[in-house]
């Protein structure tokens, strides 16, 4: 191996795409970029998807992202990596890519995107998720496994956006060629080339109008409307776009709702539900050390320079892969890739039964290895588990061939940052606002402040509740559930008074706080009893206090044989200090903290380097360093405050499910 080498690990996230290089010999991280991506506009989707005029009321649900954003994003990583590669010398080796799980990529048969992508977080497919859900368990049960099951198939999955878009947007559904997901598309862009000229696209945009205007213009590719990312249309010239075939792996491909619970394959009775031929629309499925491309000259050209890329061989899945020394002029292999969980799961070396991670992201996710498959695990009496908790626990599989069953909350630091951005205003300049010309009209708290108000608040904030769900959610599956705030009386109607003072901004935020933290718990608990062939009614509401029912929860095995008496804590959340404390009274367990902030990013460069070396990728994966900061945050031991989380968590409960169970 070169004293040099690197890999390049990519993460296309929902708020950004990350990318970072990681140093085989040195094992860190020596370098890392990032770049800013937004939820496309509601209206002015609206507006191109049917041609018809503006909508003043946004689609209930909908969250979608152009793909070409992606691409966009690609370059400003890039060109901040460039200088750095170069300056240093550094040997590129390989490079991973994870995304954004379950979000809807259809392509044209000329590899153009055909509508903005479908994210996890839309849930517009609400109807079509039970139709599908129906249509594929009696499917399963009755022609695939002989036995019955529940195919779970939540809005948020790839299925149930596929047959919404073939339900109301024919036409769109009609020049479908292929079907794929974030990662995929990442992927396929860099191994064929797509997207490489969108900087070019926009220089002569700018020639364009400096020549009209008359005056120099700087619009860098950063700045790139989006409008102008939607209109861009990548050039095919240099591609045979018959011969691309897209790939994907086993852990994104289990949260399309297409994949066989047991098989490393999709299952062709559930793709028909699409309808004859969809299976074909679908991406090949490659294993885990697999080899799904090569860095194609065009983007070598933006990220390595034009010598590199002349130097370059081939580009096609043809390539040989590279092992052993590494030469400048070599092809660089991608990985297959994989699935944001899954890859944060690598990322901090979640590869043993018995590791669980809680991740604090746009969403809130909790994960565990496992050896088997919650969708098809067996009660003592050997039946298939029914419970209806395992409706919301995802039977994923993980990026080295193993399963990682997860429940997901949508409503996470995307609530928190709603909240923040909305409600909490700096006390010092709350007073200024209703003059719409002071400068500092914009001006709201960042976390810090926030955090510091949020901590004069006691625990159950003074009775309020906030219910998180602000774009609905998925545990429980609730896809038209709302945000709310309860509990208002003239007692704690003060302490949201005070305009000024800071009491309405630390009650909101800490209020946030607490019922996304209790949405977690729930979470946690489901899975759990998911993992044991139990249920909890939804309909009724526990009394049992928080840290009793964690001791219960606990207690049990999360399909790992063994209680977890830690829990890894990654995502942005997890910088925050109250959240820390209040997530090791609720769940009752001791919290570790790996010091990588972007563990997915980290994932698909672990996943690069097993490729570009040859080694599996579990032996890779245990060689690798993973620090973590060295104070545990443990439980309290204090009755007085875990009673106060219990009769919290308790009327976050009872308020949820009288208002959105049904």
């Amino acid at each position: 191996m070169s004293s040099n080498q690197v890999v390049l690990g990519i993460d296309c996230g929902t708020q950004s795409m990350k990318a970072i290089l990681y140093h085989l010999q040195q094992e860190k991280i020596v370098a890392r970029a990032s770049a800013p991506l937004e939820l496309d506009p509601m209206i002015l989707c609206t507006a191109s998807h049917t041609g018809t005029s503006l909508n003043v009321d946004p689609p209930i649900g909908r969250a979608e992202q152009h793909p070409h954003k992606w691409i966009k994003a690609l370059h400003v990583c890039f060109k901040s990596l460039a200088p750095i590669l170069q300056t240093h010398n550094y040997q590129l080796c390989g490079l991973g890519v994870s995304g954004q799980q379950h979000g809807m990529v259809p392509l044209d048969k000329n590899l153009q995107v055909v509508r903005p992508a479908k994210l996890w977080c839309d849930v517009e497919a609400a109807a079509e998720a039970k139709e599908f859900t129906d249509q594929a368990s009696d499917v399963m049960s009755h022609v695939v496994l002989g036995r019955k099951i529940h195919w779970s198939t939540p809005p948020g999955f790839t299925a149930p956006k596929i047959l919404w878009m073939k339900k109301h947007e024919p036409d769109f559904f009609a020049r479908v060629r292929w079907v794929m997901l974030p990662h995929d598309y990442v992927t396929l862009c860099l191994s064929t080339g797509l997207g490489y000229d969108m900087n070019i696209i926009m220089s002569r945009m700018e020639q364009e109008q400096e020549e009209e205007q008359g005056k120099e213009i700087d619009t860098p590719i950063d700045n790139l409307p989006w409008e102008e990312c939607s209109r861009y249309r990548p050039s095919v010239a240099h591609l045979d776009v018959s011969s691309v075939i897209p790939t994907t792996d086993l852990g994104d491909a289990s949260g399309t709702g297409f994949l066989h619970p047991e098989k490393p394959e999709y299952v062709a009775e559930l793709a028909k539900l699409i309808h004859d031929d969809f299976e074909s629309c679908l991406p090949r499925i490659l294993s885990p050390n697999d080899v799904s491309g090569y860095l194609s000259n065009q983007w070598k050209d933006i990220l390595l320079g034009k010598a590199t890329a002349t130097a370059s061989t081939a580009t096609t899945n043809d390539s040989p892969p590279l092992l052993g020394n590494h030469k400048i002029d070599r092809a660089i292999p991608i990985s297959v890739g994989t699935g944001d969980n899954m890859a944060s799961a690598l990322g901090c070396k979640c590869i043993k039964t018995g590791n669980v991670v809680l991740s604090l992201g746009t969403s809130g996710t909790i994960f565990g290895v496992s050896d088997e498959s919650s969708q098809v695990s067996k009660q003592g009496n050997g039946v298939p588990s029914q419970s209806s908790s395992s409706s919301v626990v995802a039977p994923f599989r993980d990026a080295t061939g193993r399963y990682l069953p997860l429940v997901c909350v949508m409503s996470c630091t995307g609530v928190l940052n709603s909240v923040l951005n909305n409600w909490c205003v700096p006390p010092s300049l709350s007073s200024l606002l209703p003059s719409h010309n002071n400068a500092m009209e914009g001006r709201r708290m960042d976390h810090k402040e926030a955090i510091v108000l949020a901590k004069d608040v006691p625990v159950g904030c003074h009775g309020l509740t906030f219910l998180p769900y602000l774009g609905g959610e998925r545990t429980p599956d609730w896809p038209h559930a709302t945000g709310a705030l309860l509990g208002l009386t003239p007692q704690n109607m003060s302490y949201l008074g005070g305009h000024g003072s800071g009491k309405s901004a630390g009650i909101m935020y800490r209020c946030a706080m607490e019922g996304i933290t209790f949405l977690l718990a729930d979470a946690l608990e489901e899975m759990l009893l998911c993992c044991h062939g139990q249920t909890r009614d939804h309909n009724e509401s526990s009394s049992s206090s928080s840290s009793s029912s964690s001791s219960k929860a606990h207690g049990e095995s999360l399909l790992l044989r063994t209680p977890p008496s830690s829990i890894m804590v990654v995502g942005g959340g997890s910088k925050n200090p109250l959240w820390r404390q209040m997530l090791a009274d609720v769940l009752g367990v001791n919290l570790l903290f790996p010091t990588e902030p972007e563990s997915a990013a980290l994932g698909a460069a672990f996943q690069a380097g097993a490729v570009a070396t040859g080694v599996d990728i579990v032996q890779f994966i245990e060689r690798q360093p993973v620090p973590m900061e060295d104070v545990m945050v443990t439980p309290t031991k204090d009755p007085t405050t875990l009673e106060m989380y219990r009769r919290a968590r308790q009327r976050y409960r009872e308020y949820s499910t009288k208002l959105f169970s049904s």
